[in-house]
């Protein structure tokens, strides 16, 4: 029995000020309306842990900016810095879950109640490649906390949560992972190779580089994992300064002007264009590096270049769902 993870209502994110991202946020995303709340805890070794949050939705895509103040979140964002580093995942049944982890190995690293509901944090970094999964009931999930509006209009429109994406060191093991802890039985394997792929920059200059990735689905719950082969990349760059970690989400399909117009809208803000690339004829994408702005996130965007893209690279409906979802 694998864990229950068939969606995913927020991308959680570490930050050292969660009130600022939120500001960043709310420039980039659109994200207007947050909500900011306390929440203390008891982890599994013993220890009290506590953080501040800031909840935002944008189109249905929820975001929670995480700012530590002492337990385990602390530990890694004093190991590793910013940076996104789960992802939260409704649950309607506590006892299913408790089953799922005693079949799998996965144990509790911490819990706490929340807006009269729980949520339960896995020790799943280890095995997941960085990746923390955090199981929330429907009250733990519901909006709660002080108000909070910020100005700021969408960059790119927020469509859906395509997919979260993991850095990985070796893609095969993590596959087999996700495949027995999770449940991700569909798959589909892309190869990288800057030779075949015209205009491959690294943060603005030419580059030639390698990976391999493959993409995963279980219902509405979307994963990329990535393995960085050979030359310089921003996949290379997480596993050097963070090791196996979450590293980009994917929320946009944007023609190439829409993109271009965002590129120069936001280099001024110190959010550049740190990777990309194209397919002739199909499709280009390219890599925001957040940095300090939005606490270490990277976002990945798509430029069809055909109307039928999709249709070119994937001829199979089924697999082009595990790519895009429905």
């Amino acid at each position: 029995m694998s864990l229950p993870v068939t969606a995913i209502a927020r991308v959680g994110v570490l930050t050292r000020d969660c009130r600022a991202a939120a500001g960043e946020y709310a420039r980039f995303f659109g994200i207007n309306g947050w909500r900011i709340a306390d929440c203390v805890g008891r982890a599994a070794d013993g220890r009290e842990y506590a953080h501040r949050q800031a909840v935002g939705y944008a189109n249905g895509v929820g975001f929670e900016l995480i700012e530590p103040q002492s337990g385990p979140w602390a530990d890694l964002l004093a190991a590793n810095g910013e940076g996104p580093s789960h992802v939260v995942v409704p649950t309607t049944d506590w006892s299913a879950l408790a089953t799922a982890q005693a079949q799998t190995g996965i144990a509790t690293g911490a819990e706490h109640s929340e807006n009269g509901g729980q949520r339960r944090l896995l020790a799943s970094r280890e095995t997941l490649g960085g990746l923390t999964l955090v199981f929330a009931d429907a009250a733990a999930l519901a909006a709660h906390g002080v108000a909070l509006h910020l100005p700021g209009e969408a960059i790119l429109p927020v469509q859906k949560l395509y997919q979260v994406s993991v850095m990985i060191r070796d893609l095969d093991a993590a596959k087999a992972r996700f495949r027995e802890l999770l449940g991700v039985e569909a798959w589909v394997d892309i190869g990288i190779d800057s030779a075949q792929m015209p205009g491959c920059e690294y943060y603005g200059k030419p580059a030639q580089h390698t990976a391999r990735l493959a993409i995963g689905r279980r219902e509405g719950a979307c994963f990329e994992l990535v393995e960085p082969l050979t030359g310089p990349t921003v996949y290379r760059d997480a596993l050097d300064h963070r090791g196996e970690c979450a590293h980009h989400i994917m929320v946009s399909l944007a023609p190439p002007q829409d993109f271009q117009r965002a590129a120069a809208q936001l280099a001024p803000r110190g959010i550049v264009v740190g990777q990309s690339a194209s397919i002739p004829g199909l499709m280009a994408f390219a890599y925001f590096d957040g940095g300090k702005p939005l606490a270490g996130l990277f976002v990945e965007v798509i430029q069809p270049l055909a109307d039928n893209w999709l249709e070119l690279m994937f001829p199979s409906p089924e697999i082009a769902r595990i790519v895009v979802g429905d």
